[in-house]
Order: C-alpha cells, then structure tokens, then sequence
C-alpha cells in the first residue's frame, strides 16, 4: 500500500503486529479496499487501515481483529511509513529530525531532551506521540498519535521514514473481536513541517477537546530557592511584590513550591500532605494574605507518589498500583511507589486531598513527577512498557493515567489552574491547563542538570503544542549569570507564548534584572515559531510572530546568539514576510533603522536580539514602545491615523503592565503640530498611561512650494 499526500512521492505502508512470545507477523502487502481503506491478513488477524481527510492531513485508523477460535494476546504494534530517503537524495545532507521529550524534569536521560537534530543513515530517533523528519527546506513529513485514550504512541524516526511505535501491554482479544488503535494523523508538505506541525496540533487539540487557558503570569519559589524557603520568607515575597513598581501590577499568582511539606526520616516527601514546622500555622493563612493582594496562591504537589515509609504503604498496600505477582509496585526500581486512582478507595483519598487544598485556598497547582504513573523513564528499560503494572480499574498505564488526572479535574473544579510538570507530553491533554515542555532551568548555559541552553532546545521543539494542545510551560523565568544571558532566556521565555513564572529574590534582584524581566511580564499567549528550526536546529536563530490589530500590523523578529562569541547577523525584510522596505525598532536598546534590502544586528555571546518590524509607510506610524516586549499588543487597543484630519489617534486599555512611551515615526511628507509631544532623532514619543486616549496632530507639507500651508 501507499500514502500519496500533496503530490509527494508515495510513502510505503507496513504493519508490525508483536506477540508477547516476541513473535512478529507483517503486514506491507495490502488489499484495496476503496481508494482511502486497505486490508491485510496475517496469522490469526485481520488488518484494516482506513485513511480520511483531517484538517490539511490525513487521519489514520488501525483495527486489528482476531480471526482465531481463541483469545490472543498483542504486545505491541507498529505502523511504519517508509521510502522518504529518496526525497532527501542530492541534498548533500542527511535530513532532521523532530524528537519531542518523554518528559520535561531534568536533561540526566536522554528522553528528557527536546531538540531537532540530523540524523545519518542507520541513526535512529524516538520522539513521544509527534515526530516529523525533513530537509532543511523539505520536503517534511509529520506523524503522530492525534487521540491518546488507551495507549501511548512514540515516534521512532530514521532517515528512510517514520515508525508509530504502540505498546498495546499484553492486550487481550478476544476471538471475533476487534482492537481499535488510537489514531494517527499524518501531514506532507513541500517545505519544512513548521505548518504541518501546527496542523498536526490543532487536531489533536480538536480531537482531545482542548481549550487552553491564558498564560499564567506570577512568580514561585522553586527556581532561586529551591526548597529552602518557609513561611516568612513568603511572606516578605509578597509583600517585596506589592513594593515593586515595575512587578505589581504583572504577577498574578503567587506559588509555592517543593519546601512547604512535611518529610519523612529519609528526606523524601510524605504522601500525607501536612505542612512541615517551616509552616507552623499551614497554608491557609498564606494563601489568604495573597488573596488579599488579589492575587492567586499556588502549590506544588505529587499527586501520584507515596514514598516508601509513608503510613499508606502500610495501612492500604491494595491502594498503590500492583506490579504482576499482585504487590506494590516500585515504580522506576527505586522506594517509591505509586497511588492507583482506578481504586474507589484510593480515588475517594486522593479526591478528598486536593479539596482540601482548595479550602485552603489553592487554584493553582504545579502536579509533578507525574510520569510515576505511566513510565518513569522508559530509556532505563527498567520499568518500561514491557513491564506488567496491575491497575483495580484500568487495562492499560494511559487509561490509568488519564482517570488519575480527571479525579484531581473534579475535585479542584474547572476554573482552577493545573499544571503538569515533569510529564509525559500529549498524555494529559484535555485535563491539565498547561504542561512543562522543558528540564529544570538553572542560572548558567549549561548547569549541572540542564541550563539555558537545554530549556531555550526544548522551547523551539515544543512551540507547536501553545494555545492548540495547552498553553506550554517553559519553566521559571530567572535572572542569570550575566545581563545578556537574561536578555536570551527571558526573549525565549516571552517568545514562547506560554507560562511566565518568576522566581528571584525581590529583596536582592538588581535594579536592571528586575526591569528587564518585568519588561516581558505578562505573557501575550502567542507563541513564535522558530522558522529556522530544520535548519539551524536543535538550535534556531531566528523566531517570528507577526501581530496584527485593526489597521496596525507588525512582526515580532527574535534573534538569538547560541554561540560564545559576538555574532553580526543579516537581516531582509523578506524574513518577516515583507516585500518592501520596513522600520526595525531594537527593542531591547530602542533604537531605531529603516532596512530596505538588509540590515546587520549585532546580537552579543549568548543573548539575544528583538526587533519590532513594522512596514515603511507614507504616513505617521508607531514603531516601538518601552512599555511591553510585544510592541504594542498589551498597552494599546487602537492605533489608527486619520489622513484628512492628520490626527494619529492611540487608545491605550485601562490595565496595562506600566506606564511608558511610544516612538512615533513622521515622514518627510508630514510634521508635528501638536506641542504636547517631543521629537528627538526625528521620532516623536508620546506619553502612555492606563486609560488615556492618545492624540498625536501631524499636518501634510506641500509637495511645492516647500513652505508650510496656512492649516499648518
């Protein structure tokens, strides 16, 4: 059988269908079925694929039945897509490969990493749920598991093609019976699958019933202080954000992270949830006094672990998952185990520990290492797929899962906000709000576990998933080693659309840390894509978002140094999707330079640059603020000018992140009327402030004589 998409050579078609004796039968000889259905018979199965039209792609379904008297077992099944390595031949290069990591807690495992990088002949690459293979400039093509329900899918990547890996556990089928797979989208496209991808996401988001929440913006704990903080030192944070001018007004929520509870002699969390001594009077009172500043309190948790030592272990064994012979299952190899959610019981527990929560005060709640309940990492082969796990209410890990997250869904209620940390990607969609796309950051490039370099990796593989699946979770937003190592992380961090959580000490922060960070505080929710990923990859240069607003159009341009050395890069206007000349404003230095063919932009070792491009017009136009990173998108609803009464009017939202200035560009063609403006280097800056209504009079000069006329 073979695939055709968007008049692309055909793709090969094979099905792997594994027993649990290891045994494998094949499947690549097919038999029509009508122009989008195929059959196959293999010993004791029947196949059948069905392709249909999804959203710019086409949505793969899979049914196993079993043909024999008996009930048999599967373990595993692949669909493989073959025959790209032609597409690639001449290029002079091997193509790239999407991996999208198993999860985002540390950079130790390689199935933490989320990169785009080559990958040779006989070099292979797994990638969870999505992947996607390409030259730099295509062709690409994407699969990947659009419905996740019962079982997980990862995407096994070789230079030849694209494999849908499905451990089906020693799933049982009964005789005459039929085992649907969770479908699987696939898209082809003659250029690199950034649209593609994007694509791939909005039908997942579609299918698992997505509705992404704003990005939070706030500041927590964990990021400066790790677990050494206490009741205090929460109190004074929240106060130093009420002291803070450029912060008051941008952080929403308050979060407190790993610290606040109580621990067993071992120096692991207890599963039972109390405040620790560093907590004397708990959480609520905490939380109160935040909501007092009108502001949201959040905490950290671990939903699904329970220690060994922790009473649970001993009182209700029956509520931990069990491994084959019917015991509590170590999840990892290691003393922890894992809470069953499928259990009444165990449910009814769990349920009655996040109400609590939420009495006390709690809509925002940071759930990590939940990979303990599907994989803890399944690089280790240690507790992988192969592994039996016994659940009370659940056939499979995913379903597990899924029921686990949709109890702790209820009990907090619709409105409050869960964030999946240290996560399988795609597992929780439709149940969490935001989802940790990236390792722990740390201060430096590179850090003991993961730095800058590793999370800013996994913030451009990741940028498809933002406000389609999720709102992506990128992690804190520090201030690092060094000025323009903030000025990188924090241009990843804006430009991720996602999450915007700082965590710094506001008794110490600098005065430039805390303007440059608060400068990109709060989240637009719009992510960029990084245009170059399947060039540059798994390092990216140049990331765009275009903005568009009534009359008013403008791109946000990101440049980012990856290297230790000062780089000069050159820019065309063509970069931004211009055709003619524009106005580059430097956001981070406000200055400004009209580029009709190109410019070059210094960028510094390891930092970054930020450009407002904005198209050259005839008429007064805005080109930059000092407000807000995005230029424009938070501190004003309107900017439009008025050629017959010469008036640039700018209506600026009664909440905006600070008070600031505008820059205003005036042609040769026009001057300034209005005297409660000023000019300087050409450009007029303008006053803005919450609320206000902005009127800027500009009169047209006369082509000849070059005399003012009498309404000027």
């Amino acid at each position: 059988m073979r695939l055709y998409a968007a008049m692309l050579p055909g793709l090969d078609v094979r099905v792997t269908v594994e027993r649990p004796d290891g045994a494998f039968l094949v499947a690549s000889d097919w038999t029509a079925d009508g122009p989008a259905n195929a059959s196959a018979r293999l010993r004791g199965f029947d196949l059948t694929l069905r392709a249909t039209s999804s959203g710019g792609g086409l949505r793969l379904d899979l049914s196993i039945t079993n043909i024999a008297s008996h009930a048999q077992c599967v373990e595993h099944v692949r669909v493989s897509l073959g025959g790209c390595r032609r597409w690639w031949t001449g290029m002079g290069a091997a193509p790239r490969a999407l991996r999208v990591a198993y999860c985002g807690a540390h950079s130790r495992s390689s199935t933490s990493r989320s990169l785009v990088t080559t990958l040779p002949d006989g070099e292979h690459l797994s990638s969870w749920w999505v992947g996607a293979l390409s030259g730099p400039d295509g062709p690409g093509v994407v699969l990947g598991g659009m419905q996740p329900q019962r079982f997980v899918t990862w995407i096994d990547s070789t230079s030849d093609g694209l494999t849908a890996e499905v451990p089906l556990e020693g799933w049982q089928i009964d005789a005459g019976e039929s085992l649907l797979i969770d479908p699987l989208w696939l898209g082809v496209s003659h250029a690199a699958p950034l649209q593609a991808l994007e694509a791939f996401a909005t039908n997942f988001g579609d299918a698992m019933h997505c509705d992404p929440t704003p990005s939070p913006s706030g500041w927590g704990s964990w990021g400066h202080w790790l677990e050494r903080i206490d009741a205090g030192l929460m109190r004074e944070m929240v106060h130093a954000i009420d002291g803070s001018a450029p912060l008051r007004d941008v952080v929403d929520i308050v979060q407190i992270d790993d610290g606040w509870s109580e621990l067993l002699d071992t120096r692991r969390v207890s599963a039972s949830w109390h405040p620790n001594e560093r907590f004397p009077s708990g959480i609520a009172p905490l939380a109160a006094e935040i909501a007092r500043n009108g502001r949201r309190c959040g905490l950290w948790l671990l939903p699904f672990t329970v220690n060994a030592g922790s009473p649970m272990v001993l009182t209700h064994p029956d509520w931990l998952v069990q491994d084959a012979d019917g015991q509590p299952f170590k999840v990892g190899g290691i003393e922890t185990y894992c809470l069953d959610p499928t259990h009444p019981n165990a449910a009814a527990w769990l349920a009655e520990l996040l109400q609590r929560l939420r009495e006390w005060g709690i809509d925002y709640f940071k759930l990590d290492y939940l990979r303990a309940l599907l994989a803890p990492d399944p690089a280790t082969g240690v507790d992988d797929f192969r592994v039996r796990r016994r659940y009370h209410g659940a056939r499979t890990r995913l379903e597990a899962y899924r029921l686990g997250l949709a109890v702790i869904r209820r009990a907090v209620g619709p409105h409050a906000t869960l964030v999946s940390c240290s996560a399988p990607a795609a597992a929780g969609a439709g149940l969490i709000d935001c989802h940790r796309i990236g390792p722990d950051i740390e201060r430096s490039w590179t850090g003991r576990l993961a730095g800058v370099q590793d999370a800013a990796r996994s913030v451009a593989a990741n940028w498809f998933w933002h406000g389609r699946a999720w709102t992506n979770d990128p992690d804190y937003l520090l201030a690092c080693e060094s000025e323009p190592l903030t000025r990188f992380w924090a241009t990843v961090v804006a430009l991720s659309g996602g999450s915007m959580i700082l965590s710094a000490d506001l008794s110490t922060l600098e005065p430039w840390a805390e303007s440059l960070l608060a400068f990109v505080m709060p989240p637009i929710g719009i992510a960029a894509t990084p245009i170059d990923l399947f060039v540059n990859g798994p390092e990216p240069r140049h990331w765009l978002l275009p903005l568009e607003r009534d009359d008013s159009r403008w791109t946000l341009l990101g440049v980012l140094n990856w290297t230790d050395r000062p780089v000069t890069e050159r820019l065309t206007p063509a970069m931004a999707g211009e055709a003619g000349a524009v106005h580059l404003w430097d956001v981070w230095r406000q200055r400004h330079s009209i580029a009709t063919d190109h410019l070059t932009v210094p960028v510094e070792a390891q930092s970054a640059a930020l450009l407002r491009v904005t198209p050259l017009s005839d008429v007064p136009t805005l080109i930059g603020t000092d407000v807000h990173w995005a230029q424009g998108w938070l501190e004003t609803t309107t900017v439009v000018f008025d050629r017959t009464t010469g008036h640039l009017r700018i209506v600026v939202p009664a909440a905006i992140p600070r008070a600031g200035r505008a820059w205003i560009w005036v042609p040769p063609e026009w001057t300034l009327v209005s005297d409660t403006t000023c000019a300087t280097g050409g450009l007029v800056i303008v006053a803005l402030s919450g609320g206000h209504e902005v009127v800027v009079k500009f009169c047209q000069l006369p082509a000849a004589p070059l005399e003012r006329n009498d309404s000027c």
